[in-house]
């Protein structure tokens, strides 16, 4: 029976290896090397030969890798070791060879610290690795499925676009122990190309299927309508947002039922067998709270052909044009699972039961979102205003997005005027005020037009920080002056539209000015600032109160407030035990 060692990093390094079917290993004398060399010597899948100098066995490397046309592995242990790699490894990145250089280290802390054998390995010169990364010893799942992702990638790239050597530190605590008998479960990620498309797995039968659209460009006609005929003979669910540039007939805004859903005994019935991810990253946290609990596959379509896995688990890449994808897997015949139109169905019943909101950022949204014009232009900035938004879809004729790339507040407004530029139609900025603040000198741009419009949803701090699900809340009003910022940019606590700097500035600058502190005021402006009439560039301050934001999505996120027993159990805990005790609790899971 083969005995591994109990290092889970190297494990895992095993376990892929044998995945991806790389058997021809070149090891070289050594001490934190033992881990991997004592456990694949034990393994009779691996072939592995013996070279004293690690020069040498670089070469060794590239002349089997050559000769056999498959992937070689090196093994060496720390101090001058890697280095001797270098100039094998240069010859193999130019001749596109396929050697994986695995150089164990003690822990990478003692780093400069004057401890013996340690090298930095952290920079590589450009031309010895497509790719390089440190598998550190993993203390908990979370560094277990970050370095499986790794480890496939650094796999994935010996023989990606022609391929080449990869060079992965492979860190150990020196507890030299060998008492695992078998090697852990792991999950190779595969990736599929159109030239060999014979290859490509198929879908599940009958499997309830979400795509999940994260931010993408403004779908294409051809897009949509492979998309759209994917969905309707699969009977998928389009989990949507403002950044997912798809407008079409089965736009899905998912953020009200998945909130709902994340902890809810009736979740199950809503979760998909399959998701296929179509774009980059998403500010729809409820949607991807909702994902991040699932085991199930995922695909992601891609024309960059990376491994990105951010939820679930990550099965297979498909390096193609979104409609090449949809279009092969489109069937003639059609599923009737009923799983889209339970997901719609719900969230028409969430709808009927939306409560009043007091006056806010996502009563200005129930309000708002419908009258936006067609053909219109509308970007939220991140956070609080694009997660009220989100809420509430935009007319599909409407084009939306969000900095959700960098994710920062500094160039919402911006980037809305940026959009501006192209489109004669009105463009729509949501923003709350400390990105307004942050960004306001954009408003002196000489090229702004009459069709931009601002609504700047002021409550005189970051109210991200203070919604009930934030740390921010639980510190509370403490948390104000620093975490929240409060006060910036207003001469008295309690700012109305004559005081406002923003109306100053604004107006100085040729803006119509519209302002409002009530749901009253709200309508009575609405329509002025929804206008394609005004020959001025619009700004609409709303003035509004934490608590009534808070509150309002506090009612939006519990419409259906039903829980799961282990949540019923986690509040009752946190009820009856002291939080000291339940502190001392989380340290002890970690």
């Amino acid at each position: 029976m083969s005995k591994y060692t109990d290092a889970r990093n190297a494990q895992l390094v095993i376990a892929l290896l044998k995945e991806y079917g790389i058997r021809n290993i070149i090891a070289s004398p050594g001490t934190t090397n033992v881990p991997f060399v004592y456990s694949v010597q034990n393994d009779s899948f691996f072939k592995v030969y013996s070279a004293i100098d690690e020069r040498s066995a670089a070469y060794m490397a590239c002349g089997l890798a050559a000769e056999s046309g498959k992937p070689v592995v090196l093994s060496c242990t720390g101090a001058t070791a890697s280095r001797d790699y270098m100039p094998g490894l240069t010859e193999a990145f130019y001749r596109k060879l396929p050697v994986l250089a695995l150089t164990s280290m003690h822990f990478t802390e003692d780093i400069g610290n004057l401890s013996t054998q340690i090298l930095d390995r952290s920079v590589i010169p450009n031309d010895i690795a497509r790719y390089h990364t440190s598998l550190e010893m993993i203390e908990n799942e979370r560094m277990a499925k970050d370095e499986e992702l790794r480890i496939n990638i650094a796999l994935s790239e010996l023989t990606r676009d022609g391929g080449g050597p990869v060079a992965v530190q492979l860190i150990t605590d020196g507890n030299y122990t060998f008492s695992a008998t078998s090697l852990p479960k792991v999950n190779r990620i595969n990736r599929f190309l159109p030239e060999k498309i014979s290859e490509w797995p198929e879908l599940p039968d009958n499997a309830k299927i979400a795509v999940l659209l994260g931010a993408h460009r403004t779908f294409s006609a051809t897009e949509s309508e492979m998309l759209e005929h994917f969905v309707e003979t699969h009977d998928a669910v389009v989990f949507s947002d403002i950044s997912s540039g798809y407008h079409g007939k089965f736009a899905f805004g998912s953020a009200l039922a998945c909130i709902q859903l994340q902890n809810n005994p009736i979740r199950s019935a809503f979760e998909p067998d399959l998701v296929i991810h179509v774009g980059e990253m998403t500010g729809d946290y409820n949607t991807m709270g909702f994902l991040t609990g699932l085991n199930c596959p995922v695909w992601r379509v891609s024309l960059d052909g990376e491994f990105r896995q951010h939820f679930a688990r990550l099965e297979n890449v498909f390096q193609c044009s979104n409609e090449f994808f949809f279009s092969h897997y489109a069937s003639n015949k059609h599923v009737e699972s009923g799983y889209r139109t339970k997901w719609e169905n719900y969230d028409i019943q969430l709808r009927k039961r939306m409560p009043e909101f007091p006056f806010s950022n996502i009563w200005m949204a129930q309000q708002l979102h419908s009258m936006i014009p067609a053909g219109s232009i509308a970007h939220s900035a991140i956070l609080s205003s694009l997660s009220s938004w989100d809420y509430f879809p935009l007319p599909k004729d409407v084009r939306s997005s969000a900095n959700v790339g960098g994710f920062g507040i500094d160039g919402c407004t911006s980037t809305l005027i940026g959009a501006s530029l192209s489109s004669h139609e009105l463009c729509f900025c949501i923003t709350g005020d400390l990105a307004f603040f942050y960004d306001m000198n954009s408003l002196g741009c000489r090229e702004i037009g009459p069709n931009l419009r601002i609504l700047l949803i002021n409550n005189g701090l970051g109210m991200t920080f203070k919604l009930s699900n934030h740390v921010g809340s639980q510190i509370g009003p403490s948390a104000n002056i620093f975490i929240a910022a409060e006060g910036h940019n207003a001469a008295a606590k309690s700012v109305t539209g004559n005081q406002s700097p923003a109306r100053a500035w604004a107006e100085s600058l040729g803006f119509k000015y519209l302002s409002a502190s009530s749901k009253e005021e709200f309508n009575a402006a609405k329509d002025i600032f929804t206008s394609k009439d005004s020959e001025a560039p619009i700004l609409f301050e709303c003035f509004t109160h934490e608590e009534d934001e808070r509150t309002a999505r506090d009612l939006i996120d519990s419409i259906d407030s039903r829980t799961d027993s282990k949540t019923q159990l986690k509040k009752t805990i946190k009820k009856v035990l002291p939080k000291s005790v339940i502190d001392s609790l989380k340290s002890l899971r970690h």
